[in-house]
């Protein structure tokens, strides 16, 4: 066994020692409070209590190190919690250890340094499929499309149950993109006409989702997502974060445990969109970059959706592209998303963010340089 999964760390510092009701005296002692803090969400305490153990040279210092920096990262203290992670790297090339500080690095801004330890994880760690759906992210912010692209083929390859979160994570990056820059209109197409049509699905009560979904570089959640179990057959040991159920020590997971057992009424629902656009210029269009967007009458936050479609448009000809958004889940109760019912709210239009022609070269909407 290459790697020693964080589960059987607890384990180990669980059973170092019989069960003590008095007060802590061994390194192992203070580790075994300090996870039993830690899960309690007693962050300050857990910290306290790693902090001591550290100092007594425990055994296994490097998970010391971890789960303190994953505490001081809860308690706010992101570089703090950076450095304990360097510390517990030194002692122990763990793939999730250089995946979770490469996050926190990316929260800082230092889109490098995230995308370095999410390398290193993958190296480590090859069936590693969140590692491979955080670098895609990074990617993306980097305007990296392929390297995106590729690394989001290799996590579904390997857990396709991240496929909706991170997909949805992408789009909400690409979104947020669009929606932050200003749009010029190609002078060779003319958007006919356009129009969406909502197919709504059974209400369901559900638990409400473990990680939420965030799209600032500097949030806690904006680059992972909670996984399930690891494939049927993988003949090395799960990979932390990949264990079944939720992972309490991830720590971009929300801090509350309430958040992970509360359920909430949703609605799924089937976007489909349709828009017809004419070229009226002398090239060839290959492939439309295109958003819909919908603006609240009471200026408040705007939503739009990105898509890419490869069609060929002669010059003079008309054509229509059509995509979908899948099975999005909405609560029940949220009135400020698009829907059939309160289609009268907003204004509606279309934005064309990237054209690509048959002889290779592109035209691109000046505001839509702007990356995620």
């Amino acid at each position: 066994m290459r790697h020693c999964t964080l589960q059987l760390v607890f384990l180990l510092l669980l059973t170092a020692g019989t069960a003590y009701a008095q007060e802590p005296v061994s390194a192992d002692d203070f580790s075994q409070r300090g996870i039993s803090r830690f899960e309690k969400h007693d962050f300050e305490g857990a910290i306290a209590d790693f902090t001591r153990a550290i100092e007594l040279k425990g055994q296994q210092l490097e998970y010391c190190y971890y789960f303190r920096g994953i505490a001081l990262y809860r308690r706010g203290r992101l570089d703090d919690a950076i450095a304990d992670l360097s510390k517990a790297i030194t002692l122990k090339q763990h793939p999730r250890f250089y995946a979770d500080r490469g996050n926190m690095l990316v929260q800082k801004g230092d889109l490098d340094g995230g995308m370095a330890d999410l390398n290193k994880a993958v190296e480590l760690e090859p069936k590693f499929a969140k590692a491979y759906g955080d670098r895609g992210i990074v990617h993306l912010m980097r305007g990296e499309d392929t390297a995106f692209e590729s690394d989001f083929r290799k996590c579904f390859e390997l857990d396709r149950t991240l496929e909706f979160q991170f997909k949805a994570a992408a789009n909400q990056l690409r979104q947020q993109a669009v929606l932050r820059a200003e749009h010029q209109s190609p002078a060779d197409v003319e958007i006919v006409r356009f129009d969406w049509t909502e197919k709504p699905l059974r209400v369901l009560n559900v638990p409400s989702p473990t990680t939420p979904v965030s799209t600032k570089p500097v949030s806690r959640t904006g680059l992972r997502v909670t996984a399930d179990p690891n494939e049927k057959g993988d003949p090395g040991p799960p990979l932390p974060g990949n264990e079944p159920g939720p992972d309490p020590f991830d720590p971009l997971s929300p801090s509350q445990p309430a958040s992970r057992t509360s359920a909430t009424s949703v609605r799924g629902v089937d976007y489909k969109f349709t828009v017809s656009i004419k070229n009226t210029g002398s090239k060839t269009i290959a492939t439309v970059h295109w958003a819909y967007f919908f603006i609240p009458q009471d200026r408040q936050d705007a939503f739009a959706y990105v898509f890419t479609t490869k069609i060929d448009i002669p010059p003079g000809k008309e054509k229509q592209l059509r995509d979908q958004v899948q099975s999005i889940v909405v609560p029940a109760n949220q009135s400020k998303a698009p829907s059939a019912h309160n289609r009268a709210l907003f204004k509606e239009s279309v934005v064309i963010i990237r054209l690509e022609y048959a002889d290779g070269t592109s035209w691109r909407s000046s505001g839509s340089n702007s990356r995620p």
